[in-house]
């Protein structure tokens, strides 16, 4: 069973997709807006594993939390 989400909303991320992840989305009809390596404000937290942060909104509702990593303060 995967772990929980670690984040918090409000809290401040980075997307670090995985090579699986990334495959994904470049493949994927219509493509998340994000960009690799840049920060992004956590919005909401879906089923304890999904995030969406604020900005493009991800076809499918968000993001596993994998594929973030919390950014440096």
């Amino acid at each position: 069973m995967d772990a929980p989400c670690p984040y918090r909303i409000g809290q401040s991320v980075v997307y670090k997709p995985s090579s699986k992840g990334w495959a994904y989305e470049q493949h994927s009809v219509e493509p998340w807006k994000l960009m690799l390596g840049n920060t992004y404000v956590v919005k909401e937290i879906l089923d304890n594993n999904y995030v969406v942060v604020e900005g493009p909104e991800h076809p499918g509702g968000g993001m596993h939390w994998t594929e973030f990593v919390a950014a440096e303060i």
